[in-house]
């Protein structure tokens, strides 16, 4: 049965994200790919991003956000269609995920900007099937 084990180690070995949110005036999604954590102690996805991003304006201006891993192994990915995603301080213990997971990032990631994605459920992929995980923390 897949659960948020599966969650944790798609997203973890899939390490590239595409994340969407809304343009600033709201009118379009705008996807990026970015690196990201699986924190499960939060179960929250970490990334980051440069301050001087147009994505930093995007959530500033709207908190709604979706993402997709690619897939890794065979076949296997996550996608999460409804998430929320709000700048978290670079000290906090999940930022901490983030620069364990990418220590080769260390240098970008100390300038930039910390994200957080959290979402209640999750569309996980694994041997061609597609369960729906509830998340939490």
């Amino acid at each position: 049965m897949t659960d948020q084990t599966d969650l944790a180690r798609i997203i973890n070995s899939a390490a590239h994200l595409a994340v969407a949110t809304l343009t600033t005036d709201g009118q379009a999604p705008d996807v990026r790919v970015v690196l990201g954590a699986y924190d499960p102690a939060t179960a929250q996805v970490i990334f980051v991003s440069s301050p001087q991003a147009e994505k930093v304006a995007e959530i500033a201006a709207h908190t709604q956000a979706a993402f997709a891993t690619a897939p890794v192994g065979q076949g296997e990915f996550v996608r999460v269609r409804q998430a929320t995603v709000q700048s978290i301080p670079a000290s906090s213990a999940p930022a901490a995920v983030y620069n364990q997971k990418f220590p080769q990032s260390g240098q970008y990631a100390a300038a930039a900007t910390y994200f957080a994605l959290s979402f209640q459920q999750a569309e996980v992929t694994t041997g061609g099937t597609t369960t729906t995980v509830q998340v939490e923390a």
